[in-house]
């Protein structure tokens, strides 16, 4: 009884070995995975407030900050890009929501790809106690891409939200994040693009 068990313990991988040329062999069934050209990620970021005052001195605020994203490439250099953001210590008494949409330009190299953006940002700060501020203005800002597959890439970002003038001095807004972008893809292999004929031949 032993010896049997043994004998077919190792003769199991040896027929897997066996038939790992067949699998090499067999017709294209795989996915074979096409950009459809909308993408989708997260990100969080160190955001920075900084108000050099009129009067002389500097107001500075860092908190953490969570954002989606949401885009369409236009062609192989440029994409639309929108975010969507909140601060984390965003609660019912106090917190800050953010927006922006951006145009952003894309330099594939292999593995990576450098893009850079450009857009307007915003925010909205509401309080239990004091009165609710928002502010918009130009945005600029750089990132790289690095894929570990063809749809799925580790994100670094850099991102100037808000550069403006306002009444108590010059205002600037800040993030640098890390996070992942998915790309959606079709799958236009053989098997999927057969697959009903497939099944009107079973059914």
């Amino acid at each position: 009884m032993a010896s049997l068990f043994f004998r077919s313990l190792f003769a199991r991988p040896a027929r897997l070995l066996l038939a790992l040329p067949l699998l090499f062999t067999l017709p294209s069934a795989q996915a074979e995975l096409e950009l459809t050209g909308w993408y989708t990620g997260f990100m969080y970021s160190d955001s920075s407030e900084e108000l050099n005052l009129n009067g002389g001195g500097t107001r500075s605020l860092n908190k953490g900050h969570l954002k989606v994203k949401a885009g369409k490439t236009l062609n192989e250099y440029l994409s639309v890009e929108g975010q969507l953001g909140m601060t984390t210590n965003t609660g019912d008494k106090r917190g800050r929501f953010t927006y922006g949409l951006y145009l952003r330009a894309d330099k594939d190299f292999g593995r990576y790809r450098l893009y850079g953006l450009l857009g307007a940002s915003g925010f909205y700060d509401y309080h239990d106690v004091e009165k609710d501020v928002s502010e918009s203005g130009a945005s600029w800002g750089a990132g790289v891409e690095i894929f570990g597959s063809k749809n799925v890439a580790l994100s670094l970002e850099y991102l100037r939200m808000i550069d403006k003038s306002v009444d108590e001095g010059d205002y600037l807004y800040d993030s640098f994040g890390v996070g992942f972008s998915y790309y959606f893809t079709d799958d236009t292999s053989y098997f999927s693009r057969n697959r009903n004929k497939i099944k009107s031949i079973r059914y």
